[in-house]
Formats: structure tokens, C-alpha cells, sequence
């Protein structure tokens, strides 16, 4: 620690908004020990703090303890910046609107995720992870000297409190000295939840961008926590069931005259998938599965199918068959990276005979009806690039499940030189709707997701 206040001693700017953020993000973190300045909370369910300076600004080390969260707080007259140095944690966002108090955005920032906190917002921070702490820095101008004056907001009761000088955090306390006043029924809080009940998933941004290990396991704990639920609530969910079902149609119909004998199945899931196609294309060839799911993987077996856990896009291992068709439906998106994407279709080509078919869908990121436009803005407005990102990368959760999961979408000429690097050529390319006139073949990328059937080359 005596490095990083040294490092704080030495800057010699005006401290503007600009200017500490460019000074957090020169923070080198492996050289901040700071395992012995670690505070206990002072009762269970707070954090803990321990102000390292206040000169210049303040820099404090805060510890949140596994499930640990912060009441909803407004910074006023004040700004900042949090940097993580170990485990996660959530910035959920608000907005004051006609007495509405409106949760609009929750990020997540990871380990070397710097959290802007200018002034005037009115946000929580919250551990959700129940396994782990979190530890976090955070830098404040002019310093947070006391509480006192701060305006904490109670979700459950829907009370403002305003907090006194004898406040420690900015956690709702029982205890009435912690506040100058209480104003009962001081808001409406309307949640995300609320806002967005017409939808199955959200989105959520990462700070920044984990790595593609990360990613994997992320994307396996999400397909894991769903397994059993899976093929009843996605595969029945209308405007999604009727584009799979369009899919696996098309794709049957034209297994119908492959003559495949043994048949590769990437991101099998549960195999129901697999199975349907197999019996609509009215043949007999042999399914072997590849799923990242252990739980999911165990279902598919149960149906017959040989499938194997394995996380295809980091892992080397060939068995050594050649198979004369493949499938890979609903997850080449889930693949983290440019540079993965291209290691597993170089892959899967590997596994292949000479002329065998391969099929593979992807979400449009220019389709008008789907994600693909706000992933974009995201993009662009959030400069995801500078935190790892490439144009099209979303995480999402399901509603009602807690892990997130990772999703590209992709452009047209992107797949194509995808095909190209990866020996494969274009057989054809069909635009299906999604969201909108679900399993129909549309006219173009703007409307509809891409199934394309390419070959070996």
C-alpha cells in the first residue's frame, strides 16, 4: 500500500474528473498489497472500511463480505471512481423521476473493472456473489470527510433517510442516531424487474471483458443452472420455438439426401434438438454429441446419445473420428472471441470429411428486431472496445436465474470470412425471423437471424 500512496502523493494535476480517472486507471494493482489493511465490517451485513488517505482525495479500502450490499445512495457534489482488486461487484443504477425512484442499469466490474461515480449519481454496489468477498478501492474529490448530509434510500420500506454525522456507511440502520432525519413513503421504486417483465433476459455489461476461460465457465454455470428447465421453457417459449423448429426443418430436409452415417453435433444441450432433427430427416445415422453443460451432457446421454463434456472452444483433445455432417445451432455466438471462433471452426473442419456438410446459425447484429442494434450502442457509447470488447459482444442473465452468460452477434461479411479462413465454402445462407415473424424466411439480415449450410472443403 505504502506504493500506492506514494503514487497519490506524486500527482502533481488538478484533480478533475478526467484527470483521477486517468490516475485510477494507471494503478498497477499486483503491486498494492493490501491484505493486512483489510477492515471487518462492524456488525454482520455491513462492510468494511479503512480510509487509506485523504490527501489530495481520498482513497479508501472497502471490504464486502459475500452477499454484501450497499443501500441505494446519492452522491452529491462529489465524484469518483471504484477499482476492484478482488472478486466482483454490481453497480446497479437509479434515476428520480416524478417521485419515482427508477432502476435502470446494473453493471458488473471485475477484477481491474474501474467504476466511474460522477457526481449526482444515485447507485448501490452490491456482492452478489454468495461464495466470495469482494475488495475494492475507491477514490473520492473532494474526500468523503462524513456522511453526513447523504440521502440513502430504503427499497423495501420506501423511506429517504438522510444520514448524520455519527453514520459510518451508507447502509440503512436500524439505529436512529445514524440519521439527521426520515421521511416514511418518500418514493415509488420501480424496478428493472418491473420495467422489463415482458422479457425473458437482460442485459448486463462486464468490466472488463473476462477472458475466454472465464467466459466458458460462465456460459457452462448459466446452461447448468437451467438444464432441467431447459427444453420446457425455452424450447416452448413461442416466437423461440418456432424459429428452432424452422431451422431444424429446413436442416432435416436437406439431411434427407446426405447420405451421413455419423453425425457431430456441437452444443447438444440436452440432445432433444439432435434427436428431432435426426427423426424428420427420416435416417439413421449416428449422433455424437459435444456439450460444455456437465449437467445438460448427463441429459443428453440419457437419451441415447454419446456425448461428451467438453468446453469445445479451449480444448485440444481429438478422438480421432471423421464424421460426414455436422451441426453446431443456437450457441457459436457463445464462443468468447474472434481468435476462439476461429480456432474452433478450424477445429471442427479437422473432424470432417471432404465435402461434408456443416450447419450453423448466428444472430444478426444488423437484425433490427433483436439485440443486435443495442449491442451496437452499447458499444459505441460505453467504449467497450477499450474494456476488451468487440463490436457485437453481450452478456445476459435469464429473468429468474442468476448466472450470466456471453453472446456475440454477428454480421454478414464476418461469417463469411470466418468460412473462408477455416476451409469451409458457402453452400447457401437462409435470414429466418426471430422475434419478429418467428420461423419465417425473411428477407435480409435487418429482419432475422442467419442459418447457413457450408461445406469442407
Amino acid at each position: 500500500m505504502e506504493h500506492l500512496i506514494k503514487k497519490i502523493n506524486q500527482f502533481k494535476n488538478k484533480v478533475t474528473y478526467g484527470s483521477l480517472g486517468e490516475f485510477v486507471a494507471s494503478i498497477e494493482i499486483s503491486k498494492i498489497d493490501y491484505q493486512v489493511f483489510i477492515n471487518e465490517p462492524l456488525k454482520v451485513g455491513d462492510y468494511g472500511r479503512n480510509i487509506i488517505t485523504e490527501s489530495l482525495f481520498e482513497c479508501v479500502l472497502i471490504n464486502w463480505p459475500a452477499g454484501v450490499e450497499s443501500s441505494v445512495h446519492h452522491h452529491e457534489g462529489l465524484f469518483g471512481y471504484v477499482l476492484v482488486l478482488e472478486g466482483e461487484l454490481d453497480n446497479v443504477s437509479y434515476r428520480e423521476e416524478n417521485n419515482q425512484l427508477i432502476e435502470y442499469k446494473s453493471d458488473k466490474y471485475i477484477e481491474r473493472g474501474i467504476m466511474p461515480e460522477p457526481d449526482g449519481v444515485i447507485h448501490k454496489l452490491a456482492n452478489k456473489n454468495i461464495n466470495k468477498r469482494a475488495i475494492t478501492l475507491h477514490f473520492y474529490y473532494p474526500p468523503i470527510s462524513t456522511f453526513e448530509g447523504m440521502r440513502i434510500f430504503n427499497l423495501k420500506t420506501q423511506n429517504i433517510g438522510i444520514l448524520s454525522k455519527n453514520a459510518k456507511s451508507a447502509k440503512w440502520s436500524n439505529d436512529p442516531n445514524q440519521f439527521k432525519s426520515i421521511t416514511n413513503n418518500g418514493f415509488r421504486y420501480i424496478s428493472m424487474d418491473f420495467i422489463n417483465k415482458d422479457k425473458s433476459h437482460l442485459i448486463q455489461n462486464i468490466f472488463p471483458k473476462p477472458n475466454s476461460i472465464s467466459i466458458n465457465t460462465m456460459n457452462s454455470n448459466y446452461f447448468n443452472e437451467q438444464a432441467k428447465k431447459y427444453d420446457f421453457s425455452d424450447f416452448n417459449q413461442p416466437s423461440r420455438k418456432a424459429y428452432i423448429n424452422a431451422v431444424d426443418e429446413l436442416i432435416a430436409e436437406d439431411l434427407v439426401n446426405s447420405n451421413s452415417l455419423k453425425h457431430l453435433d456441437i452444443a447438444t444441450g440436452t440432445g432433444r434438438r439432435a434427436i428431432r432433427i435426426r427423426e424428420l430427416s427420416k435416417s439413421n445415422y449416428e449422433i455424437v454429441g459435444v456439450e460444455i453443460s456437465k449437467e445438460m451432457c448427463e441429459i443428453a446421454n440419457s437419451r441415447g446419445l454419446r456425448t461428451y463434456h467438453q468446453d469445445w472452444a479451449n480444448e485440444d483433445n481429438h478422438t480421432g473420428e471423421i464424421f460426414d455432417s455436422a451441426t453446431f445451432l443456437y450457441a457459436f455466438g457463445h464462443i468468447s472471441s474472434s481468435k476462439y471462433r476461429l480456432k474452433s471452426l478450424n477445429k471442427l473442419n479437422s473432424y470432417l470429411h471432404k465435402d461434408a456438410p456443416l450447419y450453423i446459425d448466428f444472430f444478426s447484429l444488423n437484425n433490427a428486431n433483436e439485440w443486435g442494434p443495442l449491442a451496437r450502442k452499447t458499444f459505441d457509447e460505453n467504449n467497450l472496445n477499450k474494456h476488451g470488447y468487440e463490436l457485437g459482444d453481450v452478456f445476459y442473465k435469464k429473468r429468474g436465474f442468476n448466472e450470466l452468460a456471453f453472446l456475440h452477434y454477428f454480421q454478414l461479411d464476418e461469417i463469411l470470412k470466418l468460412l473462408e479462413l477455416t476451409g469451409f465454402r458457402l453452400e447457401w445462407v437462409k435470414n429466418i425471423g426471430y422475434a419478429k415473424n418467428p420461423g419465417k424466411i425473411v428477407n435480409s439480415e435487418n429482419e432475422g437471424n442467419f442459418l447457413i449450410k457450408a461445406l469442407k472443403v
